[in-house]
């Protein structure tokens, strides 16, 4: 497979990846910009729309993407489901954005306590049968995490991540092509509740292979 650090399209990936952890730093300090948040720059996105970014995240409340990355308006293109799972819905969307927005940068981001990497830890009673398909697929793809041994879920909550991502090359052929002209970047984040920070832990190259994430070098 080719190298594609240095293609155009990576590096522009790349600098977006900067400007959203640029961003990211500034919630932490307590500095956040709201950049993009006028009337003035809705009124410019009724004409069309212009993301940087693509993100599928959790839909859990305590997670609001834009806030973390100090996003505004027409920055993110932002697919929401418990679990982040990659459903046939979520690649269809983010198939739109990256095909036909011309999305740089995918963004696959879990978090800390999960509630649906917890459901597919536990039994099914209760569950409708829509939330249990759900379940079902984040359970499939969490098959290597022994949730019984020690620190097993915690390291469920961080692989779901990475293993959605990796579906995410399996499921689109888009994507995959993508990536492998080097002109998408896949990471994959986890987002911890307790302290508000987001971790890269790395980005998926074409073969489904997790990289360093670029952000050090």
């Amino acid at each position: 497979m080719p190298d594609v650090n240095g293609s155009a399209g990576h590096l522009r990936a790349l600098s977006v990846l900067r400007e959203l952890n640029q961003g990211h730093e500034r919630f932490l300090a307590g500095h956040s910009a709201h950049p993009h948040a006028s009337i003035h720059r809705i009124e410019q996105l009724a004409a069309g729309q212009h993301p940087t970014a693509a993100i599928l995240s959790c839909s859990d409340s305590r997670v609001p993407v834009e806030l973390l990355f100090d996003a505004g308006f027409g920055d993110l293109f932002v697919v929401r489901n418990a679990g982040n799972a990659c459903t046939s819905a979520t690649v269809g969307s983010l198939d739109y954005g990256i095909g036909h927005l011309g999305i740089p940068l995918l963004i696959v981001m879990g978090h800390e306590g999960c509630g649906a990497v917890n459901a597919a830890y536990a039994t099914d009673t209760g569950l409708t049968p829509q939330l249990h398909d759900l379940v079902h697929m984040i359970r499939a793809g969490l098959d290597e995490v022994d949730a019984e041994a020690q620190g097993g879920l915690p390291q469920a909550f961080r692989r779901n991540p990475i293993q959605a991502a990796r579906h995410m090359v399996q499921a689109s052929e888009l994507i995959q092509q993508r990536l492998a002209a080097g002109e998408l970047m896949l990471q994959a984040a986890y987002y911890t509740l307790r302290k508000g920070e987001i971790e890269w832990l790395g980005q998926m190259d074409a073969t489904g292979a997790l990289q360093p994430s670029g952000l050090d070098g």
